[in-house]
């Protein structure tokens, strides 16, 4: 019997992350998110009221009390956590929070003019966009390094090397370079990896009250499913070192497009940015910088290329080009 309750822990935890993946694809903003999260947990809820009784009877009733109602409460604490809509507020804290993490990697260049010049450009995007208004605005800062990379936080903030912004060769592309950023603030991703890595905390935490009670309440078994619960929260971090998801970098890509376009850039710098980007990446740098962090650019060339043809806008990049060789070389 006790084989039994193992293996009824085993299908429900498979169980619970297939639910989470399939509720994935009907993912929205607002509501939709909060909807998904909601049925994996009352997946969990099922999945405790159904396997419950089963599991304590292959355990011969050997069930600790502490160790069950203690399991359980951490369980409760991680839906509700879950469950809570992330502010505004909250979006900002986090942010500056990575952005922290990668000023202690980078320093920040300094030059005043290029940090304005920046920052007007991405007002003219953000302007725009659904999002003009972040709780404490969006914000461009250069990074001093040779490093061809950029990051963006959920707060606003927008990292970019001066090895990247070397890379241009017009407003047109620096603009591009920002609207991708922009666009992964605009779609949420951030915020989605931590609502993902809460839920997958919840999934994780009641699957092992289950362990706990499969194991007699076993105090080894459940320190040991705890680190692997608390494991989650690098979800975050790891995002500093490997990007977000393909599919995420792609529809920030498409995104971009859309903001370049309705703020009187040219949509095909994206174009022309992403060949400077493979022409100015050593084949070596693979494993780090954009290399580690987006897909390669022949792959986003491709699908920024099956989209040009929706924006039909004039070409005045010309009328640009003396306001960005003067800043050029303060890159």
């Amino acid at each position: 019997m006790k084989k039994v309750a193992v293996f009824l822990f085993a299908l429900f935890l498979c169980a619970s992350v297939f639910a989470e993946k399939k509720s994935d694809k009907k993912d929205s903003e607002g509501s939709g998110a909060k909807e998904k999260i909601t049925g994996v947990l009352d997946s969990i809820s099922g999945a405790i009221n159904k396997a419950g009784s089963k599991v304590k009877e292959g355990v011969g009733g050997k069930v600790n009390g502490d160790n069950m109602s203690e399991s359980f409460k951490d369980a409760q604490d991680a839906a509700e956590k879950a469950q809570e809509v992330i502010t505004p507020e909250q979006e900002y804290y986090i942010g500056r929070a990575v952005a922290a993490k990668i000023l202690a990697k980078y320093k920040v260049y300094n030059s005043p003019k290029a940090q304005k010049y920046l920052n007007s450009v991405c007002h003219a995007l953000t302007s725009v966009s659904e999002r003009p208004d972040l709780y404490k605005g969006y914000f461009v800062v250069i990074l001093d390094s040779n490093e061809i990379n950029a990051f963006a936080t959920p707060g606003g903030h927008i990292l970019v090397t001066r090895g990247l912004l070397k890379c241009t060769d017009s407003e047109d592309a620096v603009a591009a370079v920002l609207a991708h950023e922009v666009s992964h603030i605009l779609l949420k991703h951030s915020v989605k990896a931590i609502k993902t890595s809460r839920a997958a905390n919840a999934i994780i935490k009641t699957s092992g009250s289950l362990a706990v009670a499969a194991t007699g309440g076993n105090d080894d078994a459940k320190e040991n499913l705890d680190g692997f619960s608390e494991s989650v929260d690098s979800v975050v971090s790891s995002m500093l070192e490997h990007g977000y998801s393909k599919s995420q970098e792609l529809a920030a890509d498409s995104k971009a497009l859309e903001l370049l376009a309705a703020a009187g850039y040219n949509p095909r710098a994206m174009d022309s940015m992403l060949h400077l980007i493979e022409k100015n990446t050593p084949k070596d740098a693979e494993a780090s910088g954009f290399g580690k962090t987006h897909p390669s650019p022949a792959t986003r060339l491709k699908n920024v290329s099956m989209k040009y043809g929706k924006y039909k806008v004039n070409d005045t990049s010309a009328s640009r080009e003396k306001r960005f060789k003067a800043i050029k070389s303060q890159f």
